[in-house]
C-alpha cells in the first residue's frame, strides 16, 4: 500500500509541475503579444536598429536586417517554450518516467545559449552592427550545416542549400566588405568564421554565456544534462531498479518527486530567464513573468543555480 501511495504522491507532484510549466508558457505568450505592438524609441532594440541603419547604410540592405538578432531570439525562445510544453506532456504521462525529460531540458539550454549570444549586453557604439553580424553568422552557419547534411543523402538538396548559402554570403559581403572570413571546406571551420569583427560562438561557449549571465552558480550544468541525455549505462542504472519476474531480470524507472522537481525547475528557469532577456531587450512589461515567479516553490529562486540569491 505504501508503494502505491508513494506513486500517487509523485503523480500529484508531477501534475502540479506540469501546471507550472504551462502557466509559464502562457506568461511568455503574453510577452510575445506585447512585442507585436512595437518597441519604444528608448528600448535597446530601437537603439541598436538605429545604429545598424547608420553603420550599414546601403540601398540594397536586406529588409529589416537591423532587427534580425531580436527576431531570431524571439523564435528561439518560442522553441524553448515548445520544449517546455513537451516536458509538461511527459509529466502528465502515466506511467511517469523522468528519463524522458533530460534531453528536453538539455535542448532548452542549447537554444538559450544562442539567445544569450544574440542579445548579449553590448556597450560599444556599434552594437547594432555587431548584432547584425551575429545574426548573419547564425543564418549562414545553419545553411552550411544543412548543406553538408544534404550532401550525404540528396545531391539536389545539397545544390539548393549551396545556392541559398551563396546568395546569403553575397549579401553579407556587401554589408561587411572588408571583414568576412568564412572558410567553407569543412563543417569544423564554422568555429573560425568571422563577420564584421564578430566570431562564431560555439555551442558550449554560448551555453556558458547564458549560464554566466543568468545563474549564480551552475558549473557543470550542461555536462550533467548531457550525461543523463546521452546513452550511458551508468546513468540508466542510477535511475532504475532491477526487478525479477519468472526468472527474468528487467529494470524499471520508479518516479522520484525530488528529481522531477530538479528537472522541471531547470526547464522553467531556462525559459523564464530567456523570456526576461527578450522582455528587457524590447523594453516590455515583464509583469506576466513575475506573477508566474510568485507561484513557484520558494527553493527554485533560493538555490545557487537560480541566480536569485
Amino acid at each position: 500500500m505504501s508503494d502505491v501511495s508513494d506513486v500517487e504522491d509523485v503523480s500529484r507532484t508531477a501534475d502540479r509541475l506540469a501546471e507550472l510549466c504551462e502557466s509559464l508558457i502562457g506568461s511568455w505568450r503574453q510577452i510575445g503579444q506585447q512585442a507585436g505592438n512595437g518597441a519604444a524609441p528608448e528600448a535597446r532594440v530601437s537603439i541598436d536598429a538605429d545604429d545598424a541603419r547608420r553603420s550599414l547604410s546601403l540601398p540594397d540592405r536586406p529588409k529589416n536586417i537591423e532587427y534580425a538578432a531580436g527576431n531570431h531570439s524571439g523564435e528561439l525562445v518560442g522553441a524553448i517554450s515548445l520544449l517546455l510544453q513537451a516536458v509538461a506532456t511527459q509529466l502528465r504521462a502515466r506511467p511517469l518516467v523522468s528519463l524522458t525529460i533530460w534531453p528536453l531540458v538539455r535542448a532548452e539550454l542549447e537554444y538559450a545559449g544562442r539567445v544569450a549570444w544574440l542579445l548579449e549586453p553590448l556597450e560599444s557604439s556599434n552594437a547594432g552592427a555587431r548584432r547584425v553580424a551575429r545574426a548573419l553568422l547564425e543564418q549562414l552557419s545553419s545553411l552550411q550545416r544543412e548543406r553538408f547534411t544534404a550532401g550525404k543523402h540528396s545531391k539536389s538538396l545539397e545544390k539548393q542549400r549551396k545556392g541559398e548559402r551563396e546568395a546569403l554570403l553575397s549579401s553579407i559581403k556587401s554589408l561587411f566588405p572588408d571583414d568576412v572570413h568564412t572558410p567553407l571546406q569543412r563543417p569544423e571551420q564554422i568555429a573560425e568564421w568571422r563577420i564584421g569583427g564578430e566570431t562564431m560562438l560555439t555551442l558550449g561557449k554560448a551555453i556558458d554565456l547564458f549560464v554566466s549571465l543568468n545563474f549564480s552558480s551552475s558549473k557543470g550544468l550542461y555536462d550533467t544534462l548531457s550525461d543523463y541525455s546521452h546513452p550511458s549505462v551508468m546513468a540508466l542504472a542510477r535511475q532504475s531498479v532491477a526487478e525479477e519476474s519468472e526468472g527474468v531480470t528487467f529494470r524499471t524507472y520508479p518516479p522520484n518527486g525530488e528529481l522531477l522537481d530538479y528537472q522541471v525547475s531547470l526547464g522553467c528557469l531556462i525559459l523564464y530567464k530567456a523570456a526576461q532577456t527578450i522582455a528587457g531587450y524590447y523594453g516590455l512589461d515583464d509583469a506576466p513573468l513575475e506573477r508566474w515567479a510568485e507561484t513557484v516553490p520558494g527553493h527554485w529562486f533560493n538555490s545557487p543555480v537560480s541566480g536569485e540569491e
